[in-house]
């Protein structure tokens, strides 16, 4: 496991992330008929990941790692990519100095699964044992 330095406005802090039960839950494949999340439950998960995920205006979860160096960024991205192909769920990486963006949708529904919030709390979970 690789150690990240993370950065924030004021210094540098270790980061600690609340353990979910989400976590602790594996991704399951799409089925014929899936619904995307109505709102209330898009609102009701987020509350059980860190604060900083967010939902953009495609309705995709996203939240920004900041990193102070290229390579901890690549290393993070390292470890999301080990927990992607465990679970069969594939997040969005935009990498680059200093941060990792992580995008999450499951794409044959155009929109959010209870998996997604799943693979976010993994990632979280990360940071967590750091």
């Amino acid at each position: 496991m690789h150690r990240f330095t993370i950065k924030k406005k004021h210094g540098t802090i270790s980061l600690m992330t609340k353990t979910s039960a989400l976590g602790k839950k594996k991704c399951v494949p799409c089925h014929m008929g899936l619904q995307p999340l109505e709102k209330k439950e898009v609102d009701k998960l987020l509350k059980d990941l860190s604060n900083e995920w967010q939902t953009d205006h495609l309705g995709h979860l996203y939240k920004v790692y900041p990193f102070h160096d290229f390579v901890d960024a690549m290393n993070f991205a390292h470890e999301i990519t080990k927990i992607a192909e465990q679970e069969n769920h594939h997040p969005d990486l935009k990498i680059s100095y200093g941060q990792c963006i992580v995008e999450i949708w499951t794409h044959k529904i155009n929109g959010l699964s209870e998996s997604d919030f799943i693979l976010a709390a993994k990632i979280d979970d990360i940071m967590h044992e750091q």
